[in-house]
C-alpha cells in the first residue's frame, strides 16, 4: 500500500536550519584530519568521512519544499548561479594567485608555472572541497528529472532510489572528484532521499524513533566493516567502469543523513541559536575553510614547527585535529562575518 502525496507546506523546518549547521561542521571536520595523520583513529576517520552526502540530502530536501510549489527552470538556474557560482569564481580565481604565487616561491619559472596553474584548472576547481561547485550545479540542471521524479507514484519513486543507489554502491566517488558526472550519479539517492523526507514528512515523523534506532544500528556496523574487517579508511574513490567492492562509506552516510535529521530533533535550546547562525554562515564557511588549510600548510611547513610533524601520539593527533578545526571552521566563520559587513548585501558575491 502506497503512502499518498502529501499537501506541499512551506513553512520553515526548525530541523533543517539546524541540519545545515551540522553539515557544514561535519564537512570541515572531515577536512581537519590531514594534520592529525599517521595515527588519528580509523574509526574516528570513516564515522567523519562523506559529509558532502548531507549538504546533498539537504538540497533535495529544500528542491520539492521550497522551490516545487511554483518552480521556474529558469530562474531557479539563475538563483544558483549566482549564490554558486559567481563566488566559486572570485574565490577560485584568488585562491589560483595564491598557489601561483607559492610555486614563484619555488623557484618554478613562469612556463613551469602556467602548466601547474593548467594542471590545476583542468580539474575544473582550485581548492579541492569546491569540486562540490560544478557537481551540484549539474544537479540543479537536471531539476526536470527530479520534478518526474517527485511526480511519480511511490513505488516508482523506491525502485527508482533504490536503482541509483545500487549503482553508487558499485561506481563509487571520482578519482579526485574531478568525474563530475560520476559524482552526479553517485550522490543522485541522497538528493532523491531529501526528496522524498520533504514530500512524505508527515508519515517519517511518526517513525521517528524506528528509522533512528536502524539508522545508528546500521551507521556502527558499516563503520565497524569498513574500518577492521575490510580495511578500508574514508571515501572509495576510482575510476567509475572498474570494479573495487562495495562502497560501505555510501551506506553509513545515507543512514548518517537520517539519523542525523531525527537527533535534530532534539537539538536543545541553547545550542539552537548557535546552529542556526552557522547555517546561515554555511556557504560562506564552506568557500574560505581551504584558503586557511592552505594557509596552515604553509605554517606547518616552516622551520621553526615543521620537527613536530606528522605527530607520533594519539593524544598530540586529537589534539592537532580539534585545532585545525576551530581554525578552519571559526576562522572561516569570522572571515565571513567580516565580508560580510564590509560588503553587506553585495557579500554574497564573494562568499555565497
Amino acid at each position: 500500500m502506497s503512502l499518498p502525496p502529501v499537501t506541499i507546506r512551506r513553512e520553515r523546518i526548525a530541523e533543517f536550519d539546524y541540519l545545515r549547521g551540522m553539515a557544514i561542521a561535519m564537512i570541515v571536520l572531515g577536512h581537519s584530519i590531514f594534520l592529525a595523520q599517521p595515527v588519528f583513529p580509523a574509526l574516528l576517520e570513516n564515522v567523519l568521512r562523506g559529509g558532502t552526502g548531507l549538504f546533498v540530502f539537504i538540497s533535495g530536501f529544500f528542491f520539492h519544499h521550497v522551490f516545487y510549489p511554483r518552480f521556474d527552470y529558469t530562474q531557479f538556474i539563475a538563483k544558483k548561479a549566482s549564490a554558486l557560482l559567481i563566488p566559486f569564481l572570485i574565490i577560485s580565481a584568488f585562491a589560483l594567485l595564491i598557489r601561483m604565487f607559492g610555486w614563484w616561491q619555488d623557484g618554478l619559472n613562469w612556463q613551469e608555472n602556467l602548466l601547474n596553474a593548467w594542471y590545476t584548472l583542468r580539474n575544473g576547481y582550485i581548492l579541492y572541497p569546491h569540486w562540490y561547485i560544478p557537481f551540484i550545479f549539474l544537479t540543479f540542471l537536471c531539476s526536470p528529472l527530479h520534478l518526474l521524479y517527485i511526480r511519480a507514484h511511490l513505488s516508482v519513486q523506491i525502485i527508482v532510489f533504490a536503482a541509483f543507489s545500487l549503482i553508487a554502491l558499485l561506481i563509487h566517488r571520482p578519482q579526485s572528484n574531478s568525474n563530475f558526472l560520476q559524482s552526479l550519479i553517485y550522490f543522485t539517492p541522497y538528493y532523491l532521499l531529501g526528496i522524498l523526507f520533504s514530500q512524505y514528512e508527515p508519515q517519517l515523523r511518526r517513525w521517528h524513533w524506528p528509522l533512528l534506532v536502524v539508522s545508528v544500528l546500521v551507521i556502527a556496523t558499516t563503520a565497524i566493516v569498513q574500518t577492521y574487517i575490510w580495511k578500508h579508511i574514508g571515501n572509495y574513490h576510482k575510476a567509475a567502469f572498474v570494479y573495487e567492492g562495495w562502497d560501505l562509506q555510501f551506506i553509513q552516510v545515507l543512514f548518517g543523513c537520517i539519523a542525523m535529521l531525527a537527533l535534530c530533533r532534539h537539538i536543545r535550546p541553547w545550542l539552537q541559536q548557535h546552529l542556526c547562525w552557522l547555517a546561515d554562515l554555511s556557504f560562506p564557511i564552506f568557500f574560505i575553510h581551504p584558503l586557511l588549510t592552505i594557509a596552515l600548510e604553509n605554517l606547518v611547513a616552516m622551520e621553526a614547527i615543521e620537527p613536530f610533524f606528522p605527530v607520533s601520539s594519539l593524544g598530540t593527533s586529537l589534539l592537532v585535529f580539534i585545532a585545525v578545526f576551530l581554525v578552519q571552521f571559526y576562522g572561516s566563520a569570522g572571515i565571513a562575518v567580516l565580508i560580510q559587513s564590509v560588503f553587506k548585501k553585495n557579500s554574497r558575491f564573494i562568499v555565497g
